[in-house]
C-alpha cells in the first residue's frame, strides 16, 4: 500500500512538473503568434513572472485543497460516528480507560521522576557522590566512593573553591521531632532538617516571608533560628505574618522563626511528609549537646550540593575534589600510616552526579515499579487497540459497497485511506480527552496506593504541557496502531460486483489480531501471577518476630531533657507501669524496633579470630530491655535473655542472632565467646550470653543480617555513656490482648503521667509497620492483577465479537450445511475449534514472550523464579477456559440456525 501522504520531495517534484507544464503551454501560444522558440520561452516566463512566486501560489493552492479535504473528512467522520452510537461509545470508552490508565501512571512518573527542583537553574546543581546512603558513619566506604561527609570535611572542601557554591544538608531520612508552638500545651510530631547557613542561597530559594538562613547562623555563638515551610505556616501558624520573630520549640529547645519558605519548596529531597522546619547545622549543638555530630570530625552525616565555579569543568572539579579529600584523610591519619591504610586512602574519590532533581531517594525507590506499571498498561492499551481494529475491520466490511462505488467513481485509494485514518484519529483523540478525566481519578488512586500512611506528598499532579503532550502523542499512536491496518484492508480491492454481492470480512486479519491479543494477555497474566505470589511469599515469610498484637510507640527520649544519670530510674518506672496496665501481656523498651528506622551497623571483631584480608565483618546493633524478645515473639535458641542483673556496671554482655553465630563463629560454642565493636583491640569487650533466631529489621527483601543486642544503658568501652545516643530509647513495644485503641490510650496516659516531656511521636501497630514496608510491592501486585483482569476481559470480548460477526456473516453457509444433513454438533465443534486454534496460536507466541518479559523484572520478584513453568501454565489454562466460554455462545447460535431462515438470509 502506498503511503497516503506524499513527502516533501515528491510534492516539490509534482509542483515543478505542474509549473513546467504551464510554461510550455504559454510558450506554445506565443510561438503560434510568430515568435521564435527562444522568444516564446522568454515571453512565457515574463508572463508568469517569478517562477518562485508561481511555485508558492501552487503550493498554497495545494495546501488549501488538503485543508479542505481534511475538514471534509472530519465532517464526514462526525456524521458517520453519529449514525453508529454503539460503536462510537464502545471505542471511545475503551480508549479512554486505556489512555487514562497510562496517563495516570505517567502523571506520577512526571511528578516523581521527571520534575526538577523548584529552585534557581536546577540543571546547574551537582551532588558530591551518589547520595545513596543516609544517617551517619565513620571510616572509608568499601568502594572508596564518598557519599556522606563530616562537617569538618565539608568546610575543607568548601575552602578549595572548586565549587563556586557548596552547601550541606543532613542526610538522615529520620527527621521526626516534637514541635510545639509557643502557645500550645502539647507538642506534635513534625519533620525537621538541619542545613548549612548558605543552603537557601546556594539553591537560589527566596522566602515568602522574612529572611533565609545565613552563613552566620552556622556559628557556635549564633542565636537559634528556624525557617518554617509554607504549609506549616498556614496549617499551624494560621498564615499569620506576626509569626516572624515568634518562638517555636523543637525537641523542647526554643528557636526564633525568621522566615517562611515559598509555597512550592519542599527541600532538596522529594519525599512524603517533607520538612516542616529547617534549622542551621549549629542547632545540632542545642538539640544534642555533647552528642552533636557537627563537632565530630570523623562522623560523616551530610550530603553536599553545589554549583561549579566559572571556567571549571565537571572532570576538573572531580579531580580536584578527590585530591582535597585524600589530603584531608592523610592529614587526619597522621604520620604513623601503614602502607595498606595509605593505599586505601588513595582509592577514595569524589564523583559529581546531577542534582537538578535533588537527592534521588524516592526516585530510585519508585522508578522501576512505575516503569513496570506503565509497560503493563501499554500492553493493555495494545489489546484495546486490537479490539478496536477488529471493530473497524467489521465496520469497513459492512461499508464495502459504499467504498467500491466511490472507487469506481474515481476516488483515489489514498483519499479513502486518509478518510479512514481521520476517523481513527478522531476516535483516539476523543478517547484521550475523556481519558484525561479518568487519569485524574487514577492518579489519586495511585497516590493512595503507593503512599499509604503519608499525610502529604509535595507533588503537582494537575495537567501540564508534558502530560497533555504525552496524552496527545499516545492517542495519535493508538490511532495509528488500530487504524492503519483496517484502512488498508478495507480499501485494498474492488468488490467483485456492485449489486447483490456481499464482501467477505477479512477473517484472517481479525484472527491474527486475536492471536496477538491472546499472546499479550498471557504476558500480563503470567506476570501478575508472579507478582501476586511474590507478595504472598514476601508477607508470609518468617520475619523472626510475631507482628500480631504488638503496639509500637515512638518517643523522643533523646531530646526530652534527661541526663544519662536519670535514665535508669525512668526506664524502671516506665517498665513497671506498662506491665501493670490492663490488657498488656508484656512490654519492653528499645532503641530500634523492626522496620522502624533500624538499624546502625558497625564493624566487628571476634576474639581469637584472625580476619582474612578484605574480609569486612559487620553487624547491626540494637539496645533492648529485658522482655524485649518475649514481647516481639523472637525465639531464644541458646543461652539466656537479658535480665535485671545486666546493669550498666555489670560485665558487658550481648545476645546475637543465629546469622551472627553461623557467619562469625562457625563450629564454636557461641555462649561465652567474645567480640567487640571496631578493631582487634576491642575483640574481647562483650561476652555472648544468648543466641536468638534471625530477624529482619531493615527490609523484608534482604537476607537476615548479623545482629547483636546490648542491654539498655550498658557501657560500650571507649564511648562516654553521656555521648552515646543509643542509650536513649526511641521505641516502646507493648504486646496486648483486647482492643489496640484502648490499650494505646492507656499507654499514652501512663507515659504522660510518668514522663510528660518524653514526647510521643507516633503510636502504631507492628503489623502496620510491616505492611507499610510492603506497601510498594502490594501496590504493584494489586495493579498488575487489575490490569491482568482487564487484559483477560478484553481478549475474551475481542474473541466473542469476532466469532459473533463470523456466525452472522456465515448464516447462509450454516443453513446449507444443516439442510444437507450436517449434525448441529459438527457446527458447534467447527466454531469452537476455530476459536481454540486462535487461542493455541496466541499461547504459542505468548509463552516465549512471557518468559523473556518476566526475566526482565526478575529482580522485582521475591522467592519466585521466572523459569518456573507453573505460572505460565496456570495463566494459559485461565486464558483457555475463558476463551472457551467466550466461544460457546456464538457456537450455540451457529448450531441453532434454522435452514429455511438461513437460506433467505441476506
Amino acid at each position: 500500500m502506498r503511503w497516503p501522504f506524499p513527502n516533501r520531495q515528491d510534492r516539490d517534484a509534482d509542483l515543478d512538473r505542474e509549473l513546467r507544464s504551464h510554461l510550455d503551454l504559454e510558450a506554445a501560444e506565443f510561438q503560434e503568434s510568430g515568435l521564435s522558440s527562444e522568444e516564446a520561452q522568454y515571453a512565457a516566463k515574463r508572463a508568469f513572472g517569478n517562477a518562485t512566486l508561481v511555485r508558492e501560489d501552487v503550493r498554497r493552492a495545494w495546501g488549501g485543497i488538503w485543508l479542505e479535504d481534511f475538514l471534509k473528512d472530519v465532517r464526514h467522520t462526525v456524521r458517520s460516528l453519529r449514525t453508529s452510537p454503539g460503536f462510537t461509545a464502545t471505542a471511545v470508552l475503551s480508549l479512554a480507560v486505556g489512555i487514562g490508565a497510562n496517563t495516570a501512571i505517567f502523571t506520577i512518573m512526571n511528578a516523581v521522576l521527571l520534575k526538577s527542583l523548584p529552585v534557581r537553574d536546577p540543571q546547574e546543581l551537582l551532588v558530591l557522590g551518589p547520595a545513596r546512603g543516609s544517617g551517619s558513619g565513620s571510616g572509608i566506604p568499601a568502594d572508596g566512593l564518598f557519599s556522606l561527609y563530616s562537617y569538618d570535611l565539608y568546610k575543607h572542601l568548601q575552602s578549595t573553591h572548586v565549587m563556586g557554591e557548596l552547601c550541606a544538608v543532613q542526610s538522615t531520612g529520620e527527621t521526626d521531632v516534637s514541635i510545639r508552638r509557643a502557645n500550645a500545651a502539647l507538642p506534635e510530631l513534625g519533620q525537621a532538617r538541619l542545613v548549612s547557613g548558605n543552603y537557601f542561597d546556594v539553591l537560589g530559594v527566596k522566602t515568602a516571608l522574612g529572611r533565609t538562613l545565613g552563613p552566620g547562623d552556622d556559628s557556635a555563638s549564633a542565636a537559634p533560628v528556624a525557617i518554617v515551610s509554607y504549609r506549616y505556616w498556614q496549617r499551624e501558624l494560621g498564615a499569620n505574618p506576626s509569626a516572624i520573630g515568634s518562638a517555636i520549640y523543637v525537641a523542647n529547645t526554643p528557636f526564633t522563626i525568621v522566615g517562611v519558605a515559598p509555597p512550592d519548596f519542599y527541600g532538596e529531597t522529594l519525599r512524603p511528609d517533607p520538612p516542616d522546619i529547617w534549622l542551621p547545622l549549629s542547632a545540632d549543638r542545642q538539640l544534642n549537646g555533647v552528642r552533636a555530630l557537627v563537632d565530630q570530625s570523623g562522623e560523616h552525616w551530610l550530603y553536599l550540593i553545589g554549583r561549579l565555579s566559572p571556567g571549571i569543568s565537571e572532570t576538573q572539579a572531580q579531580s580536584r575534589l578527590t585530591a582535597a579529600l585524600r589530603n584531608w584523610l592523610l592529614t587526619r591519619a597522621g604520620s604513623d600510616l601503614s602502607s595498606d591504610d595509605r593505599a586505601e586512602i588513595m582509592r577514595t574519590r569524589v564523583e559529581l552526579t546531577p542534582g537538578g532533581s535533588g537527592i534521588a531517594h524516592m526516585q530510585r525507590d519508585y522508578a522501576l515499579s512505575l516503569r513496570l506499571l506503565l509497560g503493563i498498561s501499554l500492553v493493555v492499551l495494545l489489546i484495546t487497540c486490537g479490539n478496536i481494529a477488529n471493530l473497524l475491520l467489521a465496520r469497513g466490511t459492512a461499508r464495502t459497497h459504499e467504498t467500491t462505488v466511490r472507487l469506481a467513481l474515481g476516488a483515489s485509494r489514498s483519499r479513502l485511506v486518509r478518510q479512514s485514518l481521520t476517523e481513527s484519529l478522531m476516535l483516539a483523540l476523543a478517547g484521550g480527552a475523556l481519558g484525561l478525566g479518568f487519569a485524574g481519578l487514577g492518579t489519586r488512586v495511585l497516590i493512595a496506593l503507593f503512599f499509604r500512611g503519608s499525610s502529604y506528598l509535595p507533588i503537582e499532579t494537575g495537567p501540564n504541557w508534558r502530560i497533555l503532550a504525552f496524552t496527545v502523542a499516545l492517542s495519535c499512536a493508538a490511532a495509528f496502531v488500530f487504524g492503519l491496518l483496517p484502512a488498508g484492508r478495507t480499501t485494498a480491492k474492488l468488490a467483485p460486483k456492485l449489486r447483490g454481492g456481499r464482501s467477505s470480512f477479512a477473517f484472517g486479519t481479525g484472527a491474527m489480531l486475536i492471536v496477538a491479543e491472546v499472546a499479550l494477555a498471557l504476558v500480563v497474566l503470567s506476570g501478575a501471577a508472579m507478582f501476586a505470589r511474590s507478595l504472598a511469599k514476601l508477607g508470609g515469610q518468617q520475619f523472626g518476630f510475631n507482628p500480631q498484637r504488638v503496639l509500637v510507640v515512638n518517643v523522643d527520649a533523646l531530646h526530652a531533657g534527661y541526663d544519662y544519670s536519670h535514665l535508669a530510674s525512668l526506664y524502671r518506672t516506665l517498665d513497671a507501669r506498662l506491665h501493670s496496665l490492663p490488657g498488656v501481656e508484656s512490654a519492653s523498651l528499645s532503641h530500634y524496633s523492626p522496620f522502624n528506622g533500624c538499624c546502625w551497623s558497625f564493624s566487628t571483631s571476634i576474639q581469637g579470630d584472625t580476619p582474612k584480608k578484605d574480609d569486612r565483618m559487620h553487624a547491626m546493633l540494637n539496645r533492648v530491655s529485658p522482655g524485649y524478645f518475649q514481647t516481639l515473639g523472637t525465639k531464644l535458641l541458646l543461652g539466656r535473655a537479658f535480665n535485671e542483673q545486666d546493669s550498666p556496671d555489670a560485665m558487658p554482655v550481648a545476645i546475637v542472632t543465629n546469622e551472627f553465630f553461623r557467619r562469625y563463629l562457625p563450629g564454636r560454642n557461641p555462649i561465652g565467646a567474645r567480640f567487640g565493636i571496631g578493631g582487634e583491640r576491642h575483640a574481647g569487650d562483650f561476652q555472648i550470653v544468648g543466641v536468638v533466631q534471625d530477624a529482619k529489621y531493615d527490609s523484608p527483601r534482604d537476607d537476615s543480617e548479623p545482629m547483636a543486642f546490648f542491654p539498655l544503658l550498658q557501657r560500650i568501652p571507649g564511648t562516654p555513656p553521656a555521648s552515646d545516643e543509643s542509650n536513649f530509647i526511641r521505641t516502646i513495644e507493648v504486646r496486648y490482648a483486647g482492643s489496640p485503641s484502648s490499650v494505646a490510650e492507656e499507654v499514652r496516659r501512663a507515659i504522660a503521667e510518668i514522663a510528660p516531656g518524653l514526647g510521643i511521636l507516633q503510636i502504631n501497630t507492628l503489623s502496620d509497620d510491616v505492611n507499610l514496608m510492603l506497601n510498594r510491592e502490594n501496590s504493584v501486585a494489586t495493579l498488575a492483577m487489575i490490569f491482568a483482569g482487564v487484559a483477560l476481559v478484553l481478549s475474551c470480548l475481542g474473541l466473542y465479537g469476532l466469532l459473533t460477526y463470523t456466525v452472522q456473516r456465515r448464516t447462509s453457509e450454516f443453513g446449507i450445511r444443516t439442510a444437507l444433513g450436517a449434525p448441529r454438533a459438527s457446527l458447534l465443534g467447527m466454531i469452537v475449534r476455530e476459536a481454540l486454534a486462535q487461542g493455541i496460536a496466541g499461547l504459542a507466541i505468548g509463552f516465549p514472550a512471557a518468559i523473556a518479559t518476566t526475566r526482565l523484572v526478575a529482580n522485582q520478584l521475591y522467592g519466585v523464579s521466572p523459569n518456573d513453568p507453573a505460572y505460565y501454565v496456570v495463566a494459559a489454562l485461565i486464558l483457555f477456559a475463558c476463551m472457551l466460554a467466550s466461544a460457546s455462545t456464538p457456537a450455540l447460535r451457529a448450531a441453532r440456525v434454522d435452514p429455511l431462515t438461513a437460506l433467505r438470509y441476506e
